[in-house]
């Protein structure tokens, strides 16, 4: 049975009380959450700056975070609301298993991969908003966020099979997912990983071992699954959020940091809300999936059947590429991979200098740089 079809059928809503811990006070808009189901049963919640009748955005998190890295209670590094107060209906998405209470999605188990967010989650997220509201939303992902797009539009299915779940790519859901959004942004999210990395990426890629490493905790990926098939990122926000001085110099000078942005590009505090509020779990075979990159080359489905990264040329959504100069997925991987091999007939490339992977999202100067960009290409979409 074609999920796409059947994943978003049931809607719940509710008014939310308005929290001004979570974003900064003095919006005036209705926040509201809304819950989809997807094709396997499980109940995906969204935050919603609910516009009826208005364009709607769907913004959609990378990996180890949530949808509350585009709405921390900051003015200024908060996309979620500077698209609402220019008139956009957003809503805010959290993977399965992932947010903050009350927008936690559920999840059925620990045993997913990147493919069931893919084939199962954006389905849900997609045709629910579209039902929703009668119009084809935009997507807006982040890191893994855009990557799932990719792989949605590439018509992935998961269906259970022999050792696990089996994944296809059918070109005619293909076409028809290119067709169930008016358009997509991703930022910081590589289709493939031929040209290496930028910033510590780069440094450590030079190494003799690094790729050796990188096969080493694929491996160990699948040891811990045994064990336990959930890493629990979301403990680091539990405990930045009980020592907060911890939480700031992490944000600033600990390892996460260093992966995720560059720091002089992050204000300290807007750096600790990240950290209390949008990191969250992941499974090892998500982070196996995403290790494998750098093995492959090409991005590929969990049990590598399948190359998503063949299925870029395929692409005819209109797409806005979004980089950095300091991003470590590495600008030239999503140039070359990604705007030069889809076939859409719009689309446009964006390198941000002094930027790196998150504070794309939540950098200084993003209201006055990438923001406006995101806006100018809703704009032009007729959003």
């Amino acid at each position: 049975m074609d999920c796409s079809h059947t994943a978003s059928r049931s809607r719940d809503m509710e008014i939310i009380p308005f929290n001004p811990e979570e974003v900064a006070p003095g919006s005036g808009l209705e926040v509201r959450c809304e819950c989809f189901h997807t094709g396997d049963g499980v109940t995906l919640r969204l935050k919603r700056y609910a516009r009826e009748g208005a364009q709607p955005i769907i913004l959609v998190h990378g990996y180890t975070g949530n949808g509350l890295e585009f709405d921390l209670p900051h003015r200024g590094h908060n996309l979620a609301l500077f698209l609402a107060e220019r008139g956009y209906d957003v809503w805010i998405s959290s993977f399965r298993g992932c947010g903050r209470a009350p927008y936690r999605s559920d999840t059925n188990g620990w045993l997913h991969s990147v493919d069931h967010l893919a084939a199962l989650d954006a389905p849900a997220l997609v045709d629910g908003v579209s039902l929703a509201t009668g119009k084809k939303p935009v997507w807006i992902g982040h890191s893994m966020g855009g990557m799932v797009l990719y792989m949605y539009l590439a018509g992935a299915r998961i269906a259970p099979g022999e050792g696990g779940s089996q994944v296809s790519l059918d070109p005619l859901l293909a076409a028809e997912r290119n067709r169930s959004l008016l358009g997509g942004i991703t930022i910081g999210s590589p289709p493939a990983f031929y040209h290496g990395g930028g910033a510590w990426v780069a440094t450590l890629s030079r190494l003799p071992f690094f790729e050796a490493s990188v096969r080493a905790l694929i491996r160990l990926c699948g040891l811990l699954e045994k064990a336990s098939p959930l890493l629990p990122v979301s403990r680091l926000g539990d405990l930045v959020a009980r020592f907060p001085r911890l939480g700031r110099v992490l944000a600033m000078h600990g390892p996460i940091a260093i992966f995720l942005y560059n720091r002089e590009n992050v204000y300290p505090e807007v750096g600790y809300s990240l950290l209390r509020w949008a990191s969250d779990n992941v499974t090892t075979r998500m982070t196996a999936q995403i290790l494998s990159l750098v093995r492959d080359r090409d991005f590929r489905d969990f049990r590598r059947a399948c190359s998503y990264t063949e299925r870029m040329a395929h692409i005819t959504l209109p797409l806005l590429f979004i980089t950095g100069t300091l991003d470590f997925v590495g600008a030239e991987n999503i140039r070359a991979h990604g705007y030069e091999l889809v076939a859409s007939g719009r689309k446009r490339f964006e390198n941000f200098a002094g930027y790196g992977h998150t504070d794309l999202v939540m950098g200084k100067r993003v209201q006055e740089e990438v923001y406006p960009v995101i806006l100018g290409w809703l704009e032009e979409l007729g959003g």
